[in-house]
């Protein structure tokens, strides 16, 4: 067959693939509504549209009422708000689909060439699968669309009339949208310097040619920037606004920094834990290949393309968030890279043939299509059992039933419960969003206006349940309820037993997504008269089994339950709901080891070891291993404890119950030498417990006390 056959062929494939790949885009972009902080801005949305202006102050909590706020994001708040008023939360699915695809053709119109559809699809591809982790409802999609659009601009379009004017728009939307607006005054400035280093520097002349401006052009970048950083204070709060983002990036270290290690999106995405790991992978292959590609295009590196990739490299391993800006940096650096290679220069000279060349570029088109159907289908099977209807729930389009905690935010709705409520970090936007104004949350995602110290304040309240801290807040803000997200989490032991500690404080409403307790008012004493929760005499919620019928389902909601009233101190509620989860299914490992704690806490060590025992089969994990050593210990089975213990050390390393747990049953067992190894290392990561130490060392001199006195006795 003619060249002109397989380069037809090869080129319809392409096209084939670039479709299916927007088909993968549309279909994995309308995942159901999961995003925190979308009901804030939701609420908002409904805020300003109803008082017509953007406040400048806090009105959404009770803990910085009033305090200057900058809402950078009210547009994108008006926008969602309209968006799902008039054609729901599928409305606002299918919005985002249609910003994501957007998105991607411009990417494909900036990196393609005939030539060249397959690496086109395979690097757009990598950007999807790194792209994927944020699809939420944010105005991070929007920005997103922003950066692409400012360098389709400035890359392409230039030398055009109309560029200066686009550039102005985009700009005073992406200044009222995000705090990521800078990037649009970054790029600008990027694409300066690169000019100025080529006109300047000496340096290679492939480096000063490729990509440089005329004269004109180089006048026109400068005028634009002038331009964009004016529409930079095109916002509510002008000067204020604009200079947002400066203030936030310069206020990113100090005391701010514990942000970073309690906020998953702010965590920094490859550490010495992860780097040869598979998380974040494509977002790994991504900075390997682009680098590789500067390697392999080093005589003709375009100077402004370098610089935007090494600073959106150094932007993405700051924060997990930032990952997509770099990916499409990466996208763009090497489509600059591989537009002036040639098959000629990758391949041997003996396989250069058009048929040999065609043949690969169809066989590796197939392969690519084959995987788009491969994941597209895995991803069509995401899904969950919902407990309300009985039936599936897709992972796509609706509202998540499993991250908010929605019943329990149901029951203060529908008994139009008001007051100021403490919250946790997860759930204080859905809070806003559902309940605004009736109440008035403790925190929300909002960490910039919270500030570092109040944040410190409200974990030795939430994780660490410090009465004195809390009743602070309770006085100052007069704090009347507090909702305990259990969703999709489990709320800390310690702030669950402060709240149940408080002899004013009542449980209304407890159920596996949540706890609320409400403080005995005048005004709340009628909702506790009605609701008043008894744990004591709890009565478990089973499933209907009848409408259950065969169907495989994972009973954590009984468990949920379970956890919290084991914790609140109501072991029997928690053996009936545990009970009632292996009615369910018998096979269920966390029920086991529920069972298996309140055992060994009862002092009935067979009946303990034998759930646990069942725990570990079922299902695993660290607590169920753990909880089979201390099982075996209790039992004086010191040789198997400290096999489980070693287990658990091998996937907790730095587990301080293993540690010691181990320590103690080679001590009992004799081996004094490598008991006190344990205590050494625990030691040196820093896990030393003298009360452990303590014990540990009394388990060995008693021992030898005992073996002194045998041998004494035995020579007389």
């Amino acid at each position: 067959m003619s060249e002109r056959f397989w380069r037809h062929l090869s080129f319809a494939l392409g096209w084939i693939a670039i479709g299916m790949l927007f088909c993968l885009v549309t279909f994995t972009s309308s995942l159901e509504v999961r995003d925190l902080d979308l009901w804030l801005h939701l609420r908002m949305g409904w805020w300003i549209s109803q008082h017509g202006f953007v406040p400048n102050h806090d009105v959404l909590s009770c803990t910085i009422a009033g305090k200057p706020w900058v809402n950078h994001e009210w547009l994108f708040q008006v926008l969602v708000y309209h968006v799902q008023k008039a054609f729901g939360f599928n409305g606002l699915i299918s919005m985002q689909s249609m910003v994501v695809a957007l998105t991607f053709l411009i990417l494909l119109f900036l990196g393609y060439t005939r030539e060249r559809q397959w690496f086109s699809v395979v690097a757009l591809l990598m950007v999807l699968m790194v792209y994927q982790t944020r699809f939420t409802i944010r105005p991070d999609m929007f920005s997103l669309l922003f950066f692409v659009l400012y360098i389709y601009i400035l890359a392409l379009h230039i030398n055009k009339r109309w560029a200066l004017y686009a550039l102005i728009l985009l700009q005073i939307l992406w200044a009222n949208m995000h705090g990521f607006f800078f990037f649009g005054p970054l790029l600008v400035m990027v694409a300066i310097v690169s000019e100025f280093l080529k006109r300047r520097l000496p340096l290679p002349y492939e480096w000063n040619t490729v990509g440089r401006l005329t004269d004109d052009e180089y006048y026109r970048l400068k005028v634009i920037l002038l331009f964009v950083m004016a529409a930079c204070c095109i916002n509510p709060e002008v000067f204020n606004g604009a200079l947002y983002p400066i203030r936030v990036f310069l206020g990113l270290g100090g005391s701010n920094k514990i942000f970073f290690s309690h906020i998953v999106e702010l965590e920094r995405p490859i550490n010495a834990q992860n780097i040869f790991t598979g998380q974040w992978l494509y977002y790994k292959v991504l900075i390997v290949v682009s680098f590789f590609s500067f390697i392999f295009n080093r005589r003709k590196i375009d100077i402004s393309s370098f610089l935007v990739w090494l600073i959106f490299l150094l932007f993405s391993l700051v924060a997990i968030r930032n990952m997509v800006f770099f990916a499409v940096a990466a996208y763009m650096v090497m489509m600059v890279n591989v537009i002036s290679t040639s098959w000629e220069d990758i391949v041997p000279l003996r396989f250069a043939s058009f048929k040999f060349k065609y043949l690969t570029v169809i066989f590796v088109v197939i392969l690519l299509m084959l995987w788009m159907i491969n994941f597209g289908v895995q991803m069509s099977s995401n899904g969950y059992f919902d407990f309300d209807s009985y039936l599936r729930k897709s992972e796509f389009f609706g509202v998540s039933k499993r991250v908010y905690p929605y019943k329990a935010v149901n029951f203060l709705v529908n008994e139009k419960i008001k007051g100021n409520f403490f919250n946790d970090f997860n759930s204080g936007a859905y809070l806003v969003g559902r309940t605004s104004p009736n109440i008035k949350v403790f925190i929300d995602g909002r960490t910039e206006e919270y500030g570092a110290d109040f944040f410190e304040n409200y974990q030795n309240i939430w994780i660490r349940g410090r009465a004195k801290a809390f009743q602070y807040y309770e006085d100052k803000d007069n704090i009347t309820g507090a909702l305990l997200n259990n969703a999709h989490q489990q709320i800390p032991p310690a702030v669950l037993k402060m709240f149940h500690s408080f002899k004013d404080w009542s449980i209304v409403y407890l159920d596996d997504d949540g706890v609320i307790f409400l403080k005995k008012t005048p005004y709340n004493m009628p909702f506790i008269r009605k609701f008043a929760v008894d744990i004591n005499h709890w009565v478990p919620k089973r499933l209907d089994l009848y409408k259950l019928e065969t169907k495989l389902v994972t009973p954590f909601p009984n468990t949920d339950r379970a956890y919290i009233l084991e914790t609140l101190g109501s072991d029997e509620g928690a053996l009936k709901e545990a009970q009632a989860a292996l009615a369910v299914a018998p096979d269920y490992g966390p029920a086991y080891g529920i069972l298996g704690r309140i055992y060994l806490k009862r002092h009935e060590y067979i009946k303990g070891f034998e759930n646990y025992r069942l725990a570990c089969i079922f299902s695993g994990g660290v607590p169920s291993r753990l909880g089979l050593a201390h099982s075996y210990e209790y039992l004086k089975k010191y040789k198997y404890a400290i096999d489980q213990y070693q287990r658990v050390l091998d996937s907790a390393p730095k587990n301080i119950s293993a540690y010691f747990g181990k320590a103690r049953c080679l001590a009992e067992e004799g081996q004094d030498k490598m008991a006190l190894h344990m205590l050494a290392e625990a030691q040196r990561l820093g896990l030393e417990d003298k009360v452990d130490v303590r014990e540990i060392h009394d388990i060995i001199n008693k021992r030898r006390l005992v073996s002194k006195k045998y041998f004494k006795k035995k020579e007389k």
